[in-house]
């Protein structure tokens, strides 16, 4: 005899992802690193805070300290703004059983009918609802 199947597992809860959210925080910190760039220039924080031997200003290292690291954040910024705006698309995905047809809409698995009469859906993507997935575990079992 064989060992039951698993129980499935519920997918994971959809994630509100904006990009504006994460280019804000990414933006925080390589403004941060800037103002701490300019603030070691200007005031030679590693003698201050840490006693290193005093150094003289060079504006010149800093501007083009500060140009990389602009340059970094709208490459890194870019790439982030891709990747959040590419998450939030395929999350907006309805799941339809491949089965069936059903489509799950806010935890619930609905004929088609019965969703685009609730709302008019987005993008369609395929799942499996719980009732054909017994009904595969069964004849799974049936079989073996």
């Amino acid at each position: 005899m064989q060992p039951p199947l698993p129980p499935l597992q519920p997918p994971p809860p959809k994630q509100l992802l904006y990009w504006q959210k994460a280019l804000l925080w990414q933006s925080l910190g390589f403004l941060t690193v800037v103002v701490l760039t300019w603030s070691d220039a200007l005031f030679d924080l590693a003698h201050v805070l840490l006693g290193f031997q005093n150094r003289a200003m060079d504006l010149n290292r800093t501007v083009i300290t500060t140009v990389v690291l602009l340059l970094l954040w709208m490459f890194s910024g870019y790439k982030v703004y891709r990747v959040v705006s590419r998450l939030s698309y395929l999350e907006n995905f309805l799941r339809v059983c491949a089965w069936c047809r059903k489509i799950q809409y806010n935890n619930r698995w609905l004929s088609l009918e019965a969703h685009f009469a609730e709302k008019i859906g987005g993008a369609v993507s395929h799942g499996i609802c719980p009732e054909c997935a017994e009904k595969t575990r069964r004849a799974v079992l049936e079989k073996g």
